[in-house]
């Protein structure tokens, strides 16, 4: 006679579609996954029952402790989406976006983070032709994320890029073209690392992103690392409104120098805008983006690319709507905001 529990099993699993997914939890503490409709299968005259078209000792259901339903898979990312440090992520509020980062329409109430999870990042870019082979090949196919807190030490907000003089790890990056070409920030990083191993304390901007950080990136991402050129020029274009993104749009395939001719303003406050994604966040669990003093009323985030042998490539967004590239001094003090692959 058919026991008690396979009743209920049966009875309960008949309420659900075709297209059910279910975790089962063994007592072991083993699980496996079933999608689709539950049957039953009866081992011959025996009074033993267990899931599937046929009796497998497997799934018998007295060594079953649980069944549940699974979660839904997540929805593909987008830019904006919270990003969370188990590594999940949920919407932040877009509804639409161009190539380019043009043309965004965001929810007129932005969405707050789920319940119970941890904020590390934003999502900002998601465009495949965007993220760099050796992601590709790591597997850190589905973007790119922005951390919600600056990389520094305990005295200030704001970083040098590095101490030694004689920095050679990576070539200078001048054009403009080049400046959004380049996606490399991973690899940039890891040569650094590479370079510098036991001195990192000579390269502060990649020391703090990389080992003093004080966001936990999960393990299905490639960890913190500092952004090229190309990755935070996709940073302000996405996040920092369809003007910001209009502008840069221009400069992407210009063959000048980005220091020399790729600065304008556009008609609102560009640090704003980027901290508008963070804006349903609790103000301990972030840093937002602030100006760099009184008399430069503008952000200068550090990249990871030198601009020659003594500076490095720096974007500026501004509160008068500053969007410009330029370079700073290996030792000039600016903002370190580190980036993850997923």
């Amino acid at each position: 006679m058919k026991s008690i529990l396979s009743t209920f099993f049966l009875a309960f699993f008949c309420l659900f579609t075709a297209q059910a997914q279910f975790v089962i939890e063994m007592n072991d503490g083993s699980t496996l996954n079933h999608e689709g409709n539950v049957t039953f299968s009866k081992n011959g005259s025996e009074d033993a029952w267990s899931i599937g078209d046929t009796y497998s000792s497997e799934t018998d259901i007295k060594d079953i402790l649980s069944i549940s339903i699974a979660e839904p898979a997540m929805a593909p990312a987008k830019i904006g989406d919270y990003y969370y440090s188990d590594g999940t992520w949920s919407d932040g509020g877009l509804i639409s976006i161009d190539d380019h980062g043009l043309n965004a329409v965001w929810a007129d109430e932005k969405p707050a983070p789920l319940a119970g999870k941890t904020v590390v990042g934003i999502v900002f870019q998601t465009n495949a032709s965007r993220i760099a082979e050796t992601e590709n090949t790591n597997g850190f196919v589905n973007g790119y994320v922005v951390a919600v807190k600056n990389a520094h030490g305990t005295q200030k907000n704001t970083t040098w890029w590095t101490t030694d003089y004689n920095f050679n790890a990576l070539s200078g990056t001048k054009l403009a073209s080049s400046w959004y070409a380049n996606v490399k920030g991973y690899e940039n990083t890891m040569k650094v690392q590479d370079k510098y191993s036991t001195r990192m304390y000579m390269v502060p901007a990649f020391d703090w992103t990389l080992n003093d950080f004080p966001l936990d990136a999960p393990e299905t991402s490639s960890g913190w690392f500092l952004p090229s050129t190309g990755q935070v020029w996709d940073m302000i274009a996405n996040l920092c409104g369809h003007e910001a993104a209009n502008v840069l749009k221009g400069w992407q395939t210009k063959g000048y120098d980005a220091t020399y001719y790729c600065a304008e303003n556009v008609s609102y406050n560009v640090i704003d805008m980027f901290n508008a994604t963070m804006e349903k966040i609790a103000d301990e669990d972030k840093e937002v983006l602030v100006i760099n003093d009184a008399n430069h009323p503008f952000t200068s985030l550090w990249t990871s690319n030198p601009y020659d042998s003594e500076s490095a490539c720096i974007f500026n967004i501004g509160i008068n709507g500053l969007v410009e590239c330029m370079a700073e001094w290996f030792d000039g003090d600016c903002f370190a905001r580190p980036v993850l692959a997923f």
